[in-house]
């Protein structure tokens, strides 16, 4: 079984995000997973995850977007996640995005990803959990509270 600490680098975790829509963060957050071993093709990853549009889902007053795409650009699980201080609005939730999740899922991948995507939707459920991911100060503690979150599910 994939886990999220396995697949979540610390290097690929902005804990200081800005953007200015929910688009232009998905693209910020999909550029942290550049130079990475498992791209194989990083502008067919990008085309994956943007060619759908990844809908906003609303946890204890907190917007949060989960990207994701299956693709022949990664040979493995790659993901990469953002934090923005303020958040962005949309007209998709009430509160402000403020975590932004994506995903690259390899063609030939089975549904564990699904998996680690409904992790950290639970997760996000859980409002000490939520909290925990708002208040983080290190990419590695991020990891930590999202790992520490799927072993309770």
């Amino acid at each position: 079984m994939t886990r999220i600490g396995e697949v979540l680098l610390p290097g690929q975790v902005n804990l200081a995000l800005e953007g200015t829509d929910k688009n232009d963060c998905v693209l910020r957050v999909l550029d942290l997973l550049r130079g990475d071993s498992r791209v194989k093709n990083f502008d067919a990853l990008v085309a994956t995850v943007m060619e759908r549009s990844a809908p906003a889902i609303e946890e204890n007053g907190c917007g949060i977007c989960i990207a994701h795409g299956r693709t022949q650009g990664v040979n493995a699980l790659v993901m990469a996640a953002g934090r923005l201080t303020e958040g962005i609005v949309t007209s998709e939730t009430s509160s402000p995005i403020r975590l932004i999740f994506v995903a690259g899922i390899p063609a030939a991948f089975n549904s564990e990803y699904l998996r680690a995507i409904g992790a950290i939707a639970r997760i996000c459920c859980d409002k000490e959990r939520l909290d925990g991911l708002l208040a983080a100060t290190t990419p590695a503690e991020f990891i930590s509270l999202l790992s520490l979150g799927e072993k309770k599910l």
